[in-house]
C-alpha cells in the first residue's frame, strides 16, 4: 500500500481521535491493534512523541488498527498516581533525590536482579490484556514498558517486532533490553553510546525524537506577532517550563527576563497550572518591557518560530522541538539526570547555553540579546541538529516492518 499523506481535514480528524484514543484504554483494547504504542505521562514528553508517531501511521494508512496506551495508567491506577507523585514531589523539593535515583540506575545489568524486578511491573495484567489477539508491532516511548514487552518476548508469551523510541538524549540502561528489534534515537552521540554497551549497529537508527508534524510548516511570524500584539522589530524571549519552579523563584526569573537591558518582548507560556498564570499576569501589569502571558496552548510550534531565544529547563521534546525551529536555547533548573544529559547535548554541541543560578541567567540573556550575531550561530547550529521529520521517519519503518511481517506470515 503506497503511503501518501492525509489531508489537511484528515489530519486534523486523525489527530483529535488519537488524543481520544490515549485517553480511553478499552477503545484502543477493543480494537486488537496490530500496532500498540506504549507510553506514559511522566513529563508528557513520551506520551507527545507517541502521538507523533501515531498520526504520521494514520497519515500513511488510515485503515490501520492503531492503539495507544498509558502504560502505568493502564496496568495499575494506584501505582501510576503513586509514581508520579513521587516523581513530581522529588524533582521539585528534592531535586538531588532524583538525580541520586537516575544516576543509581544508569548503568544496572539488564540480567540483574533489580532490572527483572522492574522488567515485571504490571506483566500480568499487560499479557492478559493482549495475549488472545496480540500486536504484530509494539512500540514504547517510555522505557519500563520496553523491559516488559522484551520480558514476554524472552519468556515465548509474545512475538511482536520490539522498537524503542528514546525520548531523551542520554542511553540509560532502562532504555536496553535484550529482546529489542530496533532502537530509534536522538542523535549520532546516542548512537555511539548504544554502540559502546554493544548493541548490534543494525539495530539502531538515528531517527530524532518525534515531534509533532506542524514543528515542519512554514509560520506567518507577523501574522502571529499581529494576534499577539508584539512589534516586529523585537527579539522575543520565550519563558516555558517554570512549573518544576519553586513560585517564588518563578516570580524572579519573570523579574530577571523583564529588567534585561535590550528591549524585547518576553512570552511567558504558564501552562494548566492557575497560580503560575494569575502571577505572570500580575507581572505583566507592571512589566518594563512588552510581555504576553499566556496559559496552556496549542501552538508552541508558531510561538518557537517567532521567538528569539527560549529559556526552558531541557526536556526531551521541548528541547528537540527548538531544535527543529532553530530556537537557541538557555537552560535553567533542568530535572536533574535525563535533563542534565539534554542540557549538555545542547551545549556541547553549540546550541544552548547552562544557567547554573538566576545571575547567570540574566547575564546570559542580556548578552546573547546584546550579541545578535552569537544567537545567529545557535541558531544554526541548533537547526543543524533538529530532526522534524522524525516521527515519519519512525513511522515509515514501523509501517514497512509490519507490512514485511504480514508478508512473510505462513499462509
Amino acid at each position: 500500500m503506497d503511503m501518501v499523506p492525509a489531508s489537511g481535514t484528515d489530519v486534523k480528524q486523525s489527530a483529535d481521535w488519537i488524543d481520544w484514543l490515549a485517553n480511553h484504554h478499552d477503545a484502543t483494547l477493543s480494537l486488537h491493534p496490530e500496532i500498540m504504542i506504549l507510553a506514559a505521562r511522566y513529563g508528557d514528553g513520551h506520551l507527545r512523541a507517541a502521538k507523533a508517531i501515531a498520526l504520521q501511521l494514520l497519515m500513511m494508512d488510515s485503515q490501520l488498527r492503531l492503539g495507544i496506551l498509558d502504560y502505568y495508567r493502564f496496568v495499575n491506577p494506584g501505582l501510576d498516581n503513586l509514581i508520579r507523585w513521587g516523581y513530581l514531589t522529588s524533582v521539585r523539593r528534592a531535586p538531588s533525590l532524583w538525580r541520586w535515583f537516575y544516576t543509581s540506575t544508569q548503568n544496572i545489568d539488564p540480567l540483574s536482579r533489580t532490572q527483572r524486578m522492574i522488567n515485571h511491573i504490571g506483566i500480568k495484567r499487560f499479557y492478559s490484556a493482549l495475549k488472545d489477539m496480540p500486536p504484530k508491532l509494539i512500540v514504547s516511548t517510555y522505557p519500563t514498558a520496553a523491559g516488559v514487552v522484551s520480558t514476554l518476548k524472552q519468556q515465548g508469551k509474545l512475538d511482536a517486532i520490539n522498537y524503542v523510541v528514546m525520548t531523551d538524549y542520554s542511553v540509560h540502561t532502562q532504555w536496553i533490553h535484550p529482546a529489542v528489534d530496533m532502537y530509534f534515537v536522538g542523535s549520532e552521540d546516542m548512537r555511539q553510546e548504544l554502540l559502546d554497551r554493544h548493541i548490534d549497529p543494525s539495530k539502531i537508527i538515528v531517527s530524532g525524537i518525534p515531534v509533532d508534524e506542524r514543528f515542519q510548516e512554514t509560520v506567518d511570524e507577523h501574522a502571529v506577532r499581529q494576534s499577539l500584539h508584539i512589534d516586529d522589530n523585537l527579539p522575543i524571549i520565550l519563558f516555558m517550563g517554570g512549573a518544576y519552579m519553586p513560585i517564588a523563584e518563578y516570580v524572579q526569573v519573570l523579574k530577571i527576563l523583564d529588567h534585561v537591558p535590550a528591549k524585547h518582548t518576553t512570552i511567558v507560556i504558564a501552562g494548566h497550572e492557575e497560580l503560575r498564570l494569575t502571577l505572570a499576569k500580575q507581572y505583566e501589569q507592571q512589566a518594563r518591557n512588552p510581555m504576553v502571558v499566556l496559559g496552556y496552548v496549542n501552538n508552541v510550534h508558531e510561538l518557537m518560530a517567532i521567538s528569539s531565544l527560549l529559556i526552558s529547563k531541557a526536556g526531551g521534546l521541548t528541547t528537540t522541538e527548538s531544535l527543529c525551529r532553530g530556537l537557541p536555547t538557555v537552560i535553567y533548573r533542568p530535572i536533574p539526570g535525563q535533563e542534565d544529559a539534554n542540557a549538555e547535548f545542547l551545549v556541547r554541541n553549540g546550541a544552548g547555553r547552562r544557567a547554573h543560578t538566576e545571575e547567570d541567567l540574566g547575564e546570559i540573556v542580556t548578552h546573547l540579546l546584546e550579541h545578535p550575531w552569537e544567537l545567529k550561530a545557535m541558531a544554526h547550529q541548533a537547526r543543524s541538529l533538529g530532526h522534524p521529520d522524525a516521527a515519519q521517519i519512525v513511522a515509515k519503518h514501523i509501517y514497512l516492518a509490519l507490512r514485511t511481517e504480514e508478508a512473510n506470515a505462513p499462509a
